[in-house]
């Protein structure tokens, strides 16, 4: 269940960005190549923290908390220029830059050795239904900067953070 939860609070970001692109066609290949990318990264991250608990096993989950906890202060603490930037960015370039971080939640997973197909599988669903309902109900949304999103997403992160370093 951990992972669900985890694969929710990981895609919210795009919701953030994708509301903000102003996208007339291709919104579905958009969100359609978003949730492949969240396939594709949270896999490589899996492999690689599985193989560093191997080689860590008494650190693992240490490493693990400390990660997740810095991806959720950097989430925590990252300014507002997404909406500014994303208009000079490709939307193809963006949907890769929304799904790195799916890789690095991954390895923190991994290390924990938790449920690799689960997590995928629930990334890929919330990043297709989340991008593609981002991009078509972008203006009925209300996200004015998207910083409320990104504020949960973070404490959520920096807590499971925390508390997979006592577990």
């Amino acid at each position: 269940m951990a992972e669900i939860f985890a694969a929710g609070i990981t895609t919210l970001d795009v919701i953030v960005v994708y509301s903000f692109l102003q996208i007339k066609k291709g919104r579905f290949v958009l969100a359609l190549w978003t949730a492949f990318l969240n396939v594709v990264f949270p896999f490589l991250g899996f492999v690689t923290g599985e193989l560093s608990a191997d080689i860590f096993t008494v650190w693992s989950s240490i490493l693990s908390g400390v990660m997740l906890s810095l991806i959720g202060i950097h989430m925590l603490l990252q300014d507002d220029e997404t909406g500014s930037s994303s208009k000079q960015i490709p939307p193809f370039f963006i949907a890769f830059a929304v799904s790195v971080d799916a890789f690095s939640v991954s390895v923190s997973f991994g290390m924990l050795q938790m449920d690799k197909t689960l997590f995928i599988v629930a990334s890929a669903l919330f990043t297709l239904v989340f991008s593609y309902g981002a991009l078509i109900l972008k203006g009925r949304l209300g996200l004015k900067d998207g910083k409320g999103l990104r504020l949960i997403a973070g404490f959520a992160l920096l807590a499971l953070g925390i508390l997979s370093c006592f577990s």
